[in-house]
């Protein structure tokens, strides 16, 4: 290609010396090159003299096809570029309710901090959800608070978070030295999460460790609306201990001692085969998943190295 131009440039500037000059060689070596394309296109296409070179007519031709192949190879290169500005700058993620309630808008607003030009699309879901997205190819990426990720799927821990039991503070179970054993948050119906969301997942393998399973009196896909049943009175709620906050602060809610039932979670970044880590976008935005310390902090999150 470059000797198309050094060509394209001779029958320009009318001169082979000229031509090396504008493009930063020395005449020799623009001659020498200039040979070697007749040899490949076997063909004689300039004419050289004493007052400069001139094209032959088959010269003038190739000159005519060259300069076409050179737009288009300019076009080309930046179509491509474009192309490579406009990924870099663009991310569309998934997240669980969860994430997207407590922890995404720090992260977003870190990277319009870092990221001023950058677009990010985010879709929300349960943890089930997400993962078909990613599966499917809607999305680049997801944060999920799901304790088993599906196979199909590469994972990547950025932290864990907890379950808690809360109760109204007129609750038996909120009386001061009262324990739960899993028996007992076994056969009460609990405010829960629907199937297929991190949370209830969680709540449902800590149980099923003990042998036993989840009794729900109400399934919501809403942490909030969910919330709102408990302050009604309708019984013990089962959500992530950041969910919870302001109403364990405020003391409208209680959170219940349990007993030999764990229920914390990963939190795990998650992504397909064909997911591309060297856009600028997905880069930081895992970065700014990862190093979100002063947000894990101040809610309790505890943040994977």
């Amino acid at each position: 290609m470059s000797d198309l131009r050094l060509l394209v440039t001779v029958a320009t500037t009318g001169s082979i010396g000229q031509a090396a000059v504008e493009l930063g060689l020395t005449q020799p070596s623009a001659s020498r090159r200039l040979a070697s394309l007749e040899r490949q296109l076997r063909l004689r296409i300039l004419d050289r003299g004493t007052r400069g070179s001139t094209l032959t007519p088959n010269g003038r031709l190739v000159v005519d096809w060259a300069a076409t192949l050179l737009r288009a190879t300019q076009q080309f290169t930046g179509s491509v570029e474009a192309l490579t500005q406009e990924r870099n700058g663009l991310l569309h993620a998934a997240v669980s309710t969860t994430i997207a309630e407590h922890y995404a808008p720090s992260w977003l607003a870190r990277l319009r901090r870092e990221a001023p030009d950058m677009t990010v699309r985010l879709s929300i879901g349960n943890s089930s959800e997400v993962m078909s997205m990613i599966e499917s190819g809607c999305v680049d990426l997801g944060v999920i608070e799901s304790p088993e990720v599906r196979p199909a799927l590469k994972s990547h821990p950025i932290g864990t978070d907890d379950l808690i039991v809360a109760v109204l503070p007129e609750h038996s179970w909120a009386r001061r030295g009262h324990t739960v054993f899993p028996e007992e948050l076994a056969s009460t119906g609990l405010l829960v999460r629907e199937q297929g969301s991190g949370t209830r997942e969680t709540l449902d393998r800590a149980l099923a460790a003990t042998g036993l399973s989840t009794s729900a009196s109400l399934e919501l896909a809403s942490n909030t609306a969910l919330k709102s049943a408990a302050l009604a009175g309708m019984g013990p709620v089962v959500l992530p201990a950041i969910a919870l906050a302001r109403e364990l602060e405020i003391g409208s809610l209680v959170a219940v001692e349990l007993e030999n039932v764990s229920l914390s979670r990963p939190l795990s970044l998650v992504w397909s085969d064909s997911a591309d880590f060297s856009s600028d976008a997905a880069g930081l935005f895992l970065s700014v998943a990862r190093e979100d310390r002063r947000a894990a902090g101040r809610h309790g999150l505890q943040m994977a190295s």
